[in-house]
């Protein structure tokens, strides 16, 4: 039973952890924007209140390929340890 249950539990946890990212990075910007020193959600919360778009820009760019990267690799391990657990397409 073993055998059958923990493949498919570990696909479906690959899968939660890949949905909870998207929250995660939008929770860890809005806390450093609230309350931290550092970070890049306290940067373009302080650059906002000089409307400074030119230093905004590339700070959101920068989130999104890291978020697009590790989405990226969460998708590459699930396909490369679960290639049964893809839905049928081929």
């Amino acid at each position: 039973m073993l055998r059958v249950v923990l493949p498919q539990l570990l696909s479906r946890l690959i899968t939660s952890l890949r949905l909870l990212l998207g929250s995660a990075w939008l929770f860890l910007i809005s806390a450093e924007a609230i309350s931290a020193t550092a970070g890049l959600g306290y940067r373009i919360f302080l650059v906002r209140r000089y409307m400074a778009m030119d230093v905004i820009i590339p700070y959101v760019i920068w989130i999104t390929l890291l978020a697009w990267l590790m989405d990226l690799a969460l998708r590459q391990l699930h396909k490369a340890c679960f290639p049964w657990a893809e839905g049928g397409r081929e």
